[in-house]
């Protein structure tokens, strides 16, 4: 079934009901488990993740296309959006920047098969805090959802989150702000969207523009380098990077927040 176009941002009135509901910004001084909504257009696949969520002790709902969500939406506003990027009618990207024009504190997780760089930045440009390739492990999402709500058993503040800026070119952290070069922000956003699994070194390097037929792997072996020396001022074992030899590079975890 094909969900309605919605080009418009929901009106102030709509807005206003949003907030009165189920304010995004409460979840810190709230014990509730928080509420996400996941718009998948594979209900095999969304169902999995719905039901492992639940297993966590998140609250879920799933919807196959944006005119389902809506509809929930106008009864109860979500802390997170969980959105398939190809959905009939209305994509991923047009949903994230109505609800974030209504709701500018919206956290968006964008998950998708699309794999080129700027798939990824048109992701970013819509307001996506992550942006997951498919096919991933759900458990890599519980690891950011951890990262983003803390651990619903004993929760813990936001400033344990790491974030990546992709404009700024910033890995921000609760000690400050590490400066990194457009290469390094390229292969550390490559490999935590692509966190657990390992990126191959070929995939690295086109992530980076390299040209294959003439880039050497010692010139990604010096970056990698290069990069791990500045990770290790902020000294989180998430940001381990690990060489998987002959294969490619993994981090310790996926607990970064990409915008």
């Amino acid at each position: 079934m094909l969900g309605l176009y919605n080009k418009t941002a929901p009106s102030t009135a709509s807005a206003g009901n949003y907030l009165k509901t189920h304010d995004v910004d409460s979840y810190s001084s709230s014990c509730a488990a928080p509420l996400i909504y996941i718009c998948e257009n594979d209900p095999g696949f969304g169902g999995a993740i719905l039901m492992r969520l639940q297993q966590e002790g998140y609250e879920c709902r799933l919807f196959g296309d944006g005119a389902e969500m809506d509809q929930s939406s106008c009864h109860l506003m979500p802390d997170l959006l969980l959105l398939d990027v190809e959905l009939p009618g209305e994509s991923g990207h047009s949903m994230a920047q109505r609800y974030l024009r209504a709701m500018p504190s919206m956290r968006v997780i964008m998950m998708s098969e699309l794999n080129q760089p700027q798939d990824m930045l048109t992701g970013y440009h819509s307001g996506a805090m992550l942006y997951l390739l498919k096919p991933f492990k759900i458990e890599a999402l519980i690891a950011c959802l951890k990262g983003i709500f803390g651990t619903l058993s004993a929760a813990q503040t936001y400033d344990s989150v790491i974030t990546l800026d992709m404009e700024s070119h910033k890995l921000k952290h609760a000690g400050g702000a590490l400066v990194l070069t457009q290469n390094e922000v390229k292969a550390l956003a490559s490999m935590a969207l692509r966190s657990p699994e390992t990126i191959e070194y070929h995939e690295l390097m086109e992530a980076m523009g390299f040209n294959l037929d003439s880039a050497r792997k010692n010139t990604l072996e010096t970056l990698i380098s290069r990069l791990r020396r500045k990770l290790a001022v902020i000294n989180r074992p998430e940001l381990i990077i690990q060489n998987k030899r002959n294969v490619g590079y993994q981090l310790a975890a996926n607990l970064l927040a990409i915008r």
